[in-house]
């Protein structure tokens, strides 16, 4: 329970970043400028860099963004639904806004990290973890109630060299496809001795 509470703060503290454009060199290369810093009890410790709307919702994704998720899976859409979560929101107009939640700790990592998802109601989680060539390295696919942590095994240097990687997700439900998307930024960083190396690998 202290753990929901702990990125639900992270969520809220973060709900108002809005997302800049990934620069993309001449190589096609995207140049991922921060992260946001959690601990191994995953409290929010601040940034690294330039986030650019980390863990929360996105309405904005490029075509080419979309197309990460649009990857072969078995998991159907039948049974999923969004649980009536209104008045969470004190927004007024927006009270009816799910509430969802995806996280990461501890960030940076040397080896392994966990993801965290949560959300109200059964729904079709679909995930995937890219390079800076938008390659995917990972992905994952399965229907989830309520919170998830999701231990990540990065330990393979060959696959997985130092460095910033993306995991894209979304939510979905019966007639709502991917209607709570999102991406967040992970740091691979195997000296955790050296934290002033780690923060130096953000642009």
């Amino acid at each position: 329970m202290k753990n929901i509470l702990l990125f639900i703060c992270i969520l809220i503290c973060f709900a108002g970043c809005k997302k800049k454009n990934d620069t993309v060199d001449s190589s096609g290369t995207h140049v991922f400028k921060g992260i946001v810093v959690t601990d191994e009890s995953g409290n929010a410790m601040g940034t690294w860099g330039t986030e650019d709307g980390d863990w929360v919702n996105d309405a904005s994704w490029s075509s080419g963004e979309l197309n990460l998720l649009n990857f072969p899976d078995t998991v159907s859409l039948e049974g999923t639904y969004i649980n009536d979560t209104i008045g969470w929101d004190s927004l007024k107009g927006i009270h009816e806004k799910p509430r969802n939640l995806v996280a990461a700790f501890p960030n940076p990592f040397s080896s392994k990290s966990f993801l965290v998802f949560g959300n109200y109601g059964n729904l079709k989680l679909k995930v995937a973890i890219v390079d800076k060539n938008f390659n995917r390295l990972e992905t994952i696919c399965q229907k989830w109630s309520g919170l998830m942590e999701k231990m990540m095994d990065f330990s393979d240097s060959t696959k997985y060299p130092e460095g910033i990687y993306r995991v894209y997700y979304s939510f979905s439900a019966k007639d709502s496809v991917n209607f709570y998307k999102g991406h967040g930024d992970i740091l691979i960083c195997r000296d955790q001795s050296n934290w002033q190396g780690c923060k130096n690998m953000v642009p």
